[in-house]
């Protein structure tokens, strides 16, 4: 990965994006849940987005897409850089697929079978969490 390249996990929870928009308005830093960077269960991986390689329609898309898919709107990105990736002892695996062509995954180096795994995944996920910052997505008021 190139130095300072952008990635996004997508909101796609109101709520969640309204809270972090009034934190940008009032000039707070509106990072992330700490949930938006736990993994699945049974895996160290969180998918992101290489928000860098995509025109902004194709980002617009892909968001959209993934929500609707879930019956859910697509509100903006928590985005980081592959800095602060690293800066907490992750790293980024480039995982593109059909339909994805700018697909990655942050690994968590915490292994699948280690006793106090809970605890470390939540502390990389605040750790990441704290360094996300959300990008809304369309109109907003204002």
């Amino acid at each position: 990965m190139e130095s300072g390249e952008k990635f996004g996990r997508d909101e796609r929870s109101q709520s969640g994006a309204k809270r972090a928009y009034r934190r940008l308005e009032t000039g707070d830093k509106a990072c992330a849940p700490v949930s938006k960077f736990m993994p699945p269960k049974g895996t160290n991986e969180i998918s992101v987005n290489r928000l860098g390689l995509a025109t902004k329609a194709a980002l617009a898309e892909l968001g959209t897409r993934n929500a609707t898919r879930l019956g859910k709107k697509f509100w903006g990105w928590y985005t980081l850089t592959s800095d602060d990736v690293e800066a907490v002892g992750c790293h980024i695996n480039p995982s593109p697929f059909p339909g994805n062509p700018y697909h990655a995954d942050i690994i968590i180096p915490v292994a699948l079978d280690a006793k106090d795994r809970r605890d470390d995944l939540t502390e990389y996920a605040r750790d990441l969490a704290y360094r996300a910052i959300f990008e809304p997505w369309g109109k907003w008021p204002g």
